[in-house]
């Protein structure tokens, strides 16, 4: 229950400041005891998610300004994400953990590695897994580096990057993730860190491009190529809802009503 009620919050179905259902409420519409609800309640409560108020009811809390690291972890779950700002990120760290990935991955990372690629493969129809798989497989490749502070870090981050994948695979499809996850592995495989670290720069970038100029925000003159024209296509099945990538008055992409 823990983790439904956090979905929730983090697709801001309760945005912050606002107040929860009642537990009976809870239990009904989510199909569960409202003994489990309590319970999940008592988890978001603990983590400085959600706060109850005595005579009131629970809420979602607002938080801002400077904050603890205890803190931390609830203000960027609660913040609205802007999915490029996740991408700019992921491009500075994902290409050095790739080619550390290659340096130091195990028999044993590989062979993950090559399960996650599998449960990608079989989930192309499926938006939410293939998703879970794909965020997957980059930290199975974090954690294929051996270095504790990138594993961490992703741990931390892991919700917002949950919601960012969700939202990119579901508007530009499962072909690209496909296609360099598989080179990748290859790269790891043969111990290529160069390779391995411009693959993933590739992939990031080409992601980025792709994102900008499906939300319309492309910068002047530019326009998809070919390629990637053919990759929006191939959804697999996919609804390209673009309701959930919106460009603020400032040109960023934020996920809305998720």
């Amino acid at each position: 229950m823990f983790w439904q009620l956090r979905d929730q919050i983090l697709r801001r179905t309760w945005p912050p400041g606002s107040k929860l259902p009642s537990e009976n409420e809870l239990a009904r519409t989510m199909g569960v005891s409202r003994t489990s609800v309590r319970e999940g309640i008592q988890h978001l409560v603990s983590l400085g998610i959600l706060e109850t108020r005595r005579g009131e009811g629970t809420f979602v809390r607002e938080l801002s300004g400077q904050v603890s690291f205890n803190a931390l972890i609830p203000l960027l779950i609660l913040d609205e994400i802007d999915i490029l700002h996740v991408l700019e990120y992921r491009r500075i760290v994902e290409q050095g953990t790739a080619a550390l990935a290659a340096a130091h991955a195990s028999e044993q990372d590989l062979a993950d590695l090559e399960a996650v690629y599998d449960q990608m493969d079989q989930f192309q129809d499926n938006i939410s897994e293939f998703a879970r798989a794909d965020l997957e497989f980059h930290l199975v490749l974090a954690k294929a580096t051996g270095n504790p502070v990138l594993i961490k870090v992703n741990n931390v981050l892991r919700s917002i990057l949950e919601v960012s994948m969700e939202n990119i695979v579901r508007l530009l499809g499962t072909r690209d993730g496909l296609h360099y996850h598989r080179l990748i592995i290859e790269a790891v495989r043969a111990r290529n860190a160069e390779s391995a670290e411009s693959i993933m720069q590739e992939h990031i970038v080409k992601t980025i491009e792709r994102l900008k100029a499906t939300a319309g925000v492309a910068a002047p003159g530019t326009t998809p190529t070919d390629d990637e024209t053919e990759c929006e296509g191939d959804t697999a099945g996919f609804s390209q809802d673009k309701g959930n990538l919106q460009p603020d008055p400032a040109g960023n992409l934020t996920i809305k009503d998720l």
